[in-house]
Formats: structure tokens, C-alpha cells, sequence
């Protein structure tokens, strides 16, 4: 660990760097009290301090018996006190995580009593003194120890969750992934810039955290969904390489790779840069990441690039993870005219299409299994269907008893099913792919289930050629369907001359095993391309100069080109962490309710705070 170690009163060394070298030296210690143990009258203590910078371990990897950084064992201590010590009997009442400071010698440690497992086994400290600078009361769960401690009480007491290790580590992997960021970004010429954060509400994105006006009653701030209208303007601004890693706020619900309320974002942008300009830098960034934090195998640049529409169909999913095959197929055109089964031989006549995924050892999987899916393509108003493939015998599920030998032959060859496995069928719409995204959300269980996935992989892809407007179900307008602000493919030209859902746009995804990393795109720097692209999704033009007065203007006084991107910080960090969920990587989570359930928050406030404001409070309507 990079630093230097400056002793004060406190202690002059760190416990984990302890070692029989050190044997006969005074030291000076301070730490939390982690154990006591009564042996025969003698009273031995293990202290705990966080790992040093002169503590004997590498940065990262591991130590003497398989210890790594976020491991107690790497930074604890044996201390000894006799009974004739003064200070006995009050280090004998500290409760465990109480914070002391002691000087004593550094002696071996009886043959019999080395612990192998210590970084500091063949040592302990016979104590000279003790100070007690915070006692300790009942701890609400074990800090030493392996055992489970739930969620609810690792966020409530989050301080002593971080003594507990790992997640000490996880955080100071995440300074050393910034610091990284860092210096990558500059060596590559990108300036580091700080965008505001109280800022006007965007009509585009999810819902805006508002802060109210003191001193203009009935106006508001808004907290930054991303830097996105301000990074345009450093563009046209002269900024030609523009990062940040930018602190976002979006009100919206929680998942696993999902922090609801607030994020972190590495935020960049590029004037005169194209989109294989924006991928260059983020694959050089992504392999510098990789390979300087995480022992994962990462896909070589350049990363895959897979059309929206093509990822759909294949994978069922604008997200695909592509550690493992199993793809779905397209069973349209091997069924067409070859079945008289009315789900299949309809299909095409109706705009539909016919997918399929095979099922590794599928038949070995209880009937429900199958109910499950042709419920789920059933509320998705598509038609979901089975066959199995028993090892011997004859086959079972709906379709063996609709379909000929020759065509359940022609579906099991079309996936690639052997006997033992199970095909699953869906019929939906073939624009969009429709019909593969059940069979798609089954892909990506069984990547799990099956281990088919390897978990040492890193596999990025690029996911591009999104199409820039999608009707919405309710109204039947067209909305955009990704980055309001992207450039579409084809220009001014596309616009005029296409039909809105033809239109694709400069818009790509960073994909990894499964999660979107990021979003970026092309950027619409043409006051006239803007006005037109947001006429088709219903602005005007003066709405548009209401909406975003700040880029409609910048941009009437000579933009360049730009694109840019804003890869998620606790997402990335989750993949290289390899954690289930993302509050693992950051130090003070809201939990899955939007609640901060350490520092109570969100909580009411006093009406003298609401008056200031000029707000006044609505209760809620009782159902």
C-alpha cells in the first residue's frame, strides 16, 4: 500500500507488520481490542488496526496463509499482560471493539504457541502501559469471526461493518480504481472538470430530486440525473476531452446492480470524435482497470460489436452475456410451410416469428418449469410452448403430440437439442424481436443455473445501432428510445425521409456478463437536426428552448462533433469485486427502500425548516 507512515503519540507501527525480525524492539501500538483470552492468570488480547502502509503485504494478492488485506489476520496483534501489571484488572473489563494505545516489547512467542495463520504468529507484545482512549459498549453483532450478519444491521451500523474486513478492502479497491481512472484519463489528454450540482429539472429521464428555493419561493433546483447538458457545453466550450467521476441522482427504485437515489459515473466526452473514436479510450480504460485490479480473464480489444436488433434475437436481451453459447434461434423459416400446426404455420401471415432455445438436459425439469414459461410468454401476449427429448423413448410436452416426427426432428436439429435436453418455443412479434425475449430471460437463468458462465470471465461487448424512437403502448406517439440528445444515423436527411421507426441512431451500450455498464452516443450538435429530431417525439420549438435553453443556444454559436459515454463506477466495481449486489462496493448505502437506515434518512423536517422554504406539506390520500 502506496504512503508513508508518520508515528505520533498514538503508535509508531502498525500491528500487521509485526515479524520475528522485530523481536527486542519497544513499540508502540493503538488499535481496537478484537479478543481476549484468559490462560492461567495470563490475559491475552488480539488488537486490530487497519493494514498500514509498513505493514509486510502487497497491495493486493495474498500473504502468509492465504491473508489478503481485508483480512483481520493480516492486521492483528498479540498482546500479553500478568497479572502484577497495573493495569490488569482494567483491561480485563474492556469490552471487545473498545480503542486502546499500549507500548511494550516485541518477544517470540513459545514454540507451542505460533499460530501459522497470523501474519504476526511467531510474536507477540509483552505490555509495558496502557491507555484507554474509547471503551466499547455491548456490540450489536460479532466483528471477529466468518458468520452471517444480515443487511439490516450491516447498513445500520455500517462503521462497524468496515472493521469487519472486506468491505474496508472493497473500499480502498474502489480509491485505487479511481486514482486509476485518473491518471489513465489525463495521460490520454482528458481534463477533469467539475459540473454543478444543484441545476434546473430536465423534462427527459427518470424522476428528478428537487431542491427547493430559499430565496425565490416556488422555484427549485434540481440534482444532476448526469452532467449530460454540461459536458455538451465544455464541448462547445473548447473542453476537447472532458472526465469526471460524477456524482448522479435519480429517484428511482432499486435492483441488485442498481443504487437507488445516487451513483457514481466515470463521465467523459470528445469533441471531433466519432463512436469507434469513444470505444478506443473506453476499451483502453476498461483492459487498464482489469488487469491492474482483478485476476479475470477480460475480452480483448477491440470488444464485440452486436446490433441492437441482432442482440434481441439472438439473446433475447439488449444486455447480452456472452461467456456461454446457448443462443435462440429463429425456427420461421424451417416451419414455414412444413406444419400444419396453426400456432406455427399462422406465424409468418401475422408479422410473427417462431424462436426457440434449447435446454440442456431439460428433461430431466418437473412440469411446473414449463408452466412457468408459457405463463410468463402468455402475460407477455405471445405463445409459449415445450418439447422434451427423453434419452429414450418417445418425446413429451405439448408440441410432441402436434407436431410430426419430421418436424420435432426439424425443431431439435434447428437448436442443436440432443436427446436428454428440452426445446422451448415462443411466438410473438417479429419486429423488435419480440418473440425472443422470454426465451432470452430463460437463457440467462440457465447461464446461472447450469454454471455455464464462466465466473473468471470478463466479457465486454459493445451493443449498438439503437433505434432512435419507439411508439409508446398508451398514446401511440413516438418517443425516444434511448439518449434524446443523440445524433440519428443518416442526419437531417433520416428524418425527413423516414419512417420515425426506421430511424436508427449513433447510441451504444457498454455490455459485461449480462449488465449495461453504460450508455453513451453520437451527440445532436445541429440546431436544425435537433429541432426536427424532437418535433417527431412532439416538441416544438419553443418547448425545446424552454426545455434546454442552455445547448439550443450553444449550440447557434459553432458546436463540433462530439460523442462521449459515462461507464458506472459501483457497477464496474461490482463485476470486479464479483458481488451479488451493489451495495457491496459502496461505503454508505441506501437500501433497497430508498432508506438510509444509518443516518435515518429520509425523515420529516420542522415546520420552522417548511416555512423558511415557503412548503407546506400534503398528507398523502388515505386509500
Amino acid at each position: 500500500m502506496a504512503g508513508t507512515f508518520v508515528p505520533n503519540r498514538y503508535r509508531d507501527t502498525y500491528c500487521g507488520s509485526l515479524r520475528r525480525a522485530d523481536i527486542g524492539r519497544q513499540v508502540r501500538l493503538a488499535g481496537w481490542l478484537a479478543a481476549k483470552r484468559d490462560h492461567g492468570g495470563l490475559l491475552f488480547v488480539d488488537l486490530r488496526d487497519p493494514v498500514g502502509p509498513d505493514a509486510d503485504l502487497p497491495a493486493t494478492g495474498e500473504g502468509m496463509a492465504g491473508t489478503t488485506r481485508g483480512d483481520h489476520r493480516a492486521c492483528i496483534a498479540q498482546l500479553v499482560s500478568h497479572p502484577s501489571d497495573a493495569f490488569f484488572e482494567a483491561l480485563g473489563r474492556l469490552r471487545p471493539e473498545s480503542v486502546i494505545s499500549v507500548t511494550g516489547e516485541v518477544v517470540a512467542r513459545p514454540p507451542e504457541n505460533i499460530n501459522p495463520k497470523l501474519l504476526t504468529g511467531e510474536v507477540e507484545v509483552r505490555l509495558a502501559s496502557l491507555e484507554v482512549l474509547s471503551s466499547a459498549g455491548v456490540i450489536p453483532f460479532p466483528v471477529e469471526g466468518e458468520g452471517e450478519v444480515g443487511e439490516e444491521a450491516r447498513l445500520s451500523f455500517r462503521y462497524l461493518d468496515m472493521r469487519r474486513g472486506p468491505l474496508a478492502e472493497r473500499l480502498a479497491k474502489r480509491a485505487r480504481f479511481c486514482q486509476l481512472v485518473r491518471d489513465h484519463l489525463s495521460s490520454r489528454g482528458f481534463l477533469e472538470v467539475q459540473t454543478p450540482i444543484l441545476t434546473a429539472s430536465s423534462p427527459e429521464g427518470a424522476r428528478d430530486y428537487l431542491v427547493p428555493s430559499r430565496l425565490y419561493p416556488g422555484e427549485f433546483y434540481a440534482l444532476p440525473q448526469a452532467p449530460q447538458q454540461f459536458k455538451q457545453l465544455l464541448m462547445t466550450g473548447g473542453v476537447e476531452r472532458y472526465f469526471q467521476i460524477a456524482p448522479c441522482f435519480r429517484d428511482e427504485a432499486s435492483r441488485a446492480d442498481r443504487s437507488p437515489g445516487e451513483f457514481y459515473q466515470i463521465d467523459l466526452e470528445m469533441a471531433f470524435a466519432e463512436q469507434e473514436d469513444v470505444f478506443g479510450e473506453v476499451e483502453l480504460l476498461f483492459s487498464q482497470l482489469v488487469s491492474q485490479l482483478s485476476t479475470k480473464t477480460a475480452s480483448p480489444a477491440p470488444f464485440p460489436r452486436i446490433a441492437y436488433a441482432e442482440a434481441l434475437s439472438r439473446y433475447g436481451t439488449d444486455k447480452p452475456d456472452l461467456r456461454f453459447g446457448l443462443e435462440v434461434a429463429d425456427l420461421t423459416g424451417s416451419l414455414a410451410g412444413r406444419t400444419e400446426l396453426p400456432m406455427f404455420a399462422e406465424a409468418p401471415k401475422n408479422g410473427q416469428a417462431i424462436r426457440a432455445l434449447r435446454v440442456p438436459r431439460g428433461n430431466e425439469r418437473p412440469r411446473s418449469w414449463f408452466d412457468a414459461f408459457t405463463e410468463a410468454a402468455k402475460s407477455a401476449a405471445m405463445a409459449g410452448s415445450w418439447l422434451a427429448l427423453p434419452g429414450g423413448g418417445e418425446p413429451r410436452g405439448p408440441l410432441s403430440r402436434k407436431l410430426t416426427a419430421d418436424e420435432a426432428a426439424t425443431v431439435a436439429r434447428t437448436v442443436g437439442a440432443e436427446p436428454g435436453d428440452a426445446v422451448l418455443t415462443c411466438v410473438g412479434p417479429s419486429a423488435g424481436s419480440g418473440a425472443s425475449v422470454p426465451l432470452g430471460q430463460v437463457r440467462s437463468s440457465l447461464g446461472r443455473e447450469l454454471g455455464l458462465a464462466d465466473a473468471n470471465q470478463l466479457a465486454f461487448c459493445w451493443v449498438v445501432d439503437f433505434p432512435m424512437y419507439e411508439r409508446n403502448p398508451d398514446t401511440g406517439a413516438w418517443d425516444f428510445s434511448h439518449n434524446p440528445f443523440s445524433m440519428p444515423q443518416g442526419g437531417l436527411e433520416a428524418l425527413q425521409s423516414k419512417e420515425p421507426g426506421e430511424i436508427l441512431a449513433w447510441q451504444y451500450d457498454a455490455v459485461c456478463n449480462g449488465i449495461e455498464l453504460s450508455s453513451g452516443a453520437v451527440r445532436n450538435h445541429l440546431p436544425e437536426v435537433m429541432e426536427k429530431a424532437f418535433a417527431i417525439a412532439g416538441y416544438s420549438r419553443e418547448r425545446i428552448e424552454r426545455s434546454f435553453p442552455a445547448l439550443w443556444n450553444a449550440f447557434h454559436y459553432g458546436a463540433p462533433p462530439h460523442a462521449g459515454i459515462a461507464p458506472g463506477v459501483d457497477r464496474l466495481l461490482m463485476l470486479l469485486e464479483d458481488q451479488p449486489n451493489i451495495r457491496e462496493v459502496i461505503a454508505f448505502p441506501l437500501n433497497q427502500m430508498a432508506r438510509d437506515l444509518l443516518m435515518g434518512a429520509p425523515a420529516p423536517v420542522t415546520p420552522a425548516q417548511l416555512a423558511e422554504l415557503h412548503l407546506q406539506v400534503v398528507p398523502p390520500r388515505r386509500a
